[in-house]
């Protein structure tokens, strides 16, 4: 194996926020949407409403009202908006009304909470705090996309609207132990010719996104590898690295090489496959 540079050299360092927002054919209840993650999921949550002056939100925001609660030291930010989303590139599901949501995961007691100390390793403690998010995010989806007129939820970083009912049968994961990665992290595959895939969503945990490039296997074998192998960097510790190969099935050992990705420009870990 090669020498090899520091993770933090390679990886970007995971955010301190993470946002969604869930688009519906008509206002909701917000306080009684919420309300729900004590039942259904047994957290207790002490939700205030908070004005927002015009400004505040980024230049030409308008006034309005957040409602503001901490969950395993994630400060939850919900904005109702009564107009639909507009977004730069493509088209969303026809709605009229949506709830902008923001989870910030700082370090330290940024929050309120006081849990986290000193911070010795910064890559690793961002990750973590992104991964409590994820699992916040996804309890916060499951009771906002139980209302009737929900349509589904936009994820920028992803690319994609996930219907209720995706949300909803997956958050059950989370009750098994198990992460679900469909939510996380979005798996793309193509095929111009030879079989081509990537993942979109990585860089949130504090990875790179993975690619394959012009690859014989079929489109069902290229989804598999990427989703199992981003299933494994999230729900470890582990971190890939160019010049490494990993271990896949019957005794496979798959370089992996950094590159750029022709889609969008953007730095990847390139796995050979």
């Amino acid at each position: 194996m090669s020498e090899q540079l520091p993770v933090s050299a390679i990886h970007p360092l995971a955010p301190e926020f993470l946002s969604a927002a869930v688009l519906y054919q008509a206002p909701i209840d917000l306080e009684a949407a919420v309300a729900r993650i004590n039942t259904i999921w047994n957290e207790s949550v002490e939700p205030v409403w908070e004005s927002v002056p015009a400004g505040q939100l980024g230049a030409g925001s308008s006034a309005g009202r957040i409602y503001r609660f901490t969950l395993e030291g994630i400060l939850v930010m919900l904005t109702p908006v009564p107009e639909k989303l507009q977004v730069e590139r493509g088209n969303l599901p026809d709605h009229s009304f949506y709830v902008a949501i923001t989870c910030f995961a700082p370090l330290g007691d940024q929050a309120g909470n006081g849990e986290i100390g000193e911070v010795d390793d910064l890559p690793s403690q961002r990750r973590k705090r992104m991964l409590t998010a994820h699992v916040v995010l996804t309890e916060l989806l499951d009771v906002l996309l139980r209302e009737p007129a929900a349509v589904g939820v936009y994820r920028q970083e992803l690319g994609v609207v996930q219907p209720p009912e995706m949300i909803i049968e997956l958050a059950n994961s989370l009750t098994q132990g198990q992460a679900p990665l469909p939510l996380w992290v979005a798996v793309r595959t193509f095929r111009p010719d030879l079989a081509n895939g990537r993942t979109l969503g990585l860089p949130l945990f504090g990875h790179l996104d993975l690619e394959v490039v012009e690859s014989v296997r079929s489109d069902e074998e290229m989804y598999s590898l990427l989703a199992n192998i981003s299933d494994y960097i999230v729900s470890s510790d582990a971190f890939l690295m160019p010049g490494q190969t990993i271990g896949y099935r019957d005794g496979e050992e798959l370089q992996i090489t950094q590159g750029t990705s022709p889609t969008d420009g953007s730095a990847v870990l390139r796995i050979q496959y």
